[in-house]
């Protein structure tokens, strides 16, 4: 029952926050999209800071368990990025209100729980930095800047996100993932 309002206002939440913006929500906002009385969302979240908090934990979270299942998988570190930059364009495509709240609103969060979103988004950069360094050690990688690399890489697809979503050009999501990994060819031997 906690999970589910849990996740019930945080999809109230991504919804509002998409629509109007961050500053421009209100917690009242969220609850009469998720149709709960403002009290009740404050007995899970105590402030529209921590429910943004929530949402990119939860998707950051969302994001590593899938790496981690492509990690159980014999991939080479290419089939590996164009498997998880194709899920993840896809997830974005079927949710576009949830992609704009993580590309536009990461910096938005001037309370206590900002540091705890730059966390979210660069455990995302440290996961990939791994998946490079990995691809280094099995000498399918040439010996790069693995850190640069991921920022690099994360960077990329935090705009073609942006861009898409924003423009909109959902149909550059579908392409994306075979773009990246054109502009990145020079890196594998």
């Amino acid at each position: 029952m906690i999970q589910n309002n849990r996740n019930k206002i945080k999809k109230a939440a991504v919804e509002v926050i998409s629509r109007k913006g961050f500053f421009n929500t209100r917690m009242q906002d969220i609850a009469d999209e998720a149709g709960l009385a403002v009290g009740t969302i404050y007995n899970y979240f105590s402030s529209k800071d921590e429910v943004l908090s929530y949402i990119f934990e939860n998707e950051m979270k969302r994001r590593m368990k899938y790496i981690s299942e492509l990690k159980k998988e014999n991939l080479t570190i290419k089939e590996f990025l164009n498997k998880f930059l194709t899920r993840h364009f896809s997830l974005l495509a079927k949710n576009q209100h949830l992609g704009r709240v993580l590309v536009r609103e990461k910096d938005f969060s001037r309370g206590e729980k900002s540091g705890e979103i730059k966390e979210h988004m660069n455990s995302m950069i440290n996961m990939l930095e791994k998946i490079f360094e990995i691809g280094v050690k099995r000498e399918e990688i040439k010996n790069i800047n693995t850190h640069l690399m991921a920022v690099y890489f994360f960077g990329s697809m935090q705009g073609i996100i942006e861009y898409s979503l924003t423009e909109p050009e959902m149909e550059l999501l579908d392409d994306a993932p075979d773009f990246i990994l054109q502009r990145i060819e020079h890196i594998f031997i």
